[in-house]
């Protein structure tokens, strides 16, 4: 894995570390180091009493970390600190080059690995200016983070709501389109039952949404009422033929007789007939 800077290695080290439960600090000026400013600071919040306050210088090249450890400036560290380790890429630096007192992570493709286990020792300069600087510093780191999570959080929240948004445009495009193509079948199957009566129909039936520009060929309201009026008209018609031929069937008998009881039936079919009729 190439690294860019010494930064981007000391933001995925305090990721990493932030991860294993320690509350953790960038370049941070800790009074007691001779103004040096530490790479990156760990603490367990669960852990104060036991006094195990970490410092992590972060080195990408063979070069900074010689220049650091003539210097001894790692070592300015342990007046503050209870732990000092140096943090690098894999394949940077071997065990035996890391000074005997400092600890060594490594980070390689699968992550962070601690190689060499630093001595722990009680720093003689650690006080309360130390403590309070760490405190200030965390605060304000914390609130640069803070900022950048609603940021971030504001701007998939937008994002969240475009693609909810155009979700949801293509299920009502989905669910109209199914409801038109129902509409479709139902025009196609009462225009072929149209077609059989003899009435003209249009060749195709074209279908639309209101997703798109095309006109929709349907029956008219006013074609199907002509329709329906004119089988209703055919069936009164039809009625009426068949009351026709019923009272001329009973027209040749008398209206009365004495020896016959089926006078009267035929009497009220007369009536019924002409009821139809008129």
């Amino acid at each position: 894995m190439e690294w860019e800077s010494e930064h981007d290695l000391q933001l995925d080290l305090a990721d990493y570390l932030r991860k294993c439960g320690f509350m953790t600090f960038t370049e941070v000026a800790v009074p007691g180091c001779e103004n040096g400013r530490v790479d990156v600071v760990a603490i367990k919040p669960h852990m104060y009493a036991s006094k195990d306050l970490r410092a992590y210088e972060v080195k990408l090249t063979k070069q900074s970390f010689y220049a650091d450890v003539s210097k001894n400036k790692w070592y300015k560290y342990r007046g503050v600190f209870h732990r000092v380790y140096f943090a690098i890429p894999e394949g940077l630096l071997r065990k035996s080059d890391i000074p005997d007192e400092a600890g060594l992570i490594v980070r390689n493709d699968n992550g962070w690995h601690v190689v060499k286990a630093p001595k722990f020792h009680n720093p003689e300069e650690l006080n309360i200016n130390s403590v309070l600087a760490l405190l200030y510093h965390g605060y304000e780191e914390n609130k640069v983070m803070r900022r950048l999570k609603d940021r971030i959080s504001a701007e998939e929240n937008l994002s969240l709501s475009k693609k909810a948004h155009s979700i949801g445009h293509e299920i009502a495009r989905r669910l109209d389109s199914t409801k038109e193509s129902q509409i479709e079948k139902w025009c196609m199957e009462l225009w072929d039952l149209f077609g059989k009566f003899g009435f003209e129909v249009p060749e195709k039936i074209v279908t639309c949404d209101r997703f798109s520009s095309e006109r929709v060929h349907l029956p008219s309201i006013y074609e199907i009422e002509n329709l329906l009026s004119g089988t209703k008209n055919l069936m009164h018609d039809l009625a009426a033929i068949k009351a026709i031929g019923k009272y001329l069937e009973n027209l040749q008998y008398p209206e009365e007789s004495e020896n016959d009881t089926s006078w009267y039936s035929r009497k009220n079919n007369r009536t019924k007939a002409l009821e139809l009729i008129g």
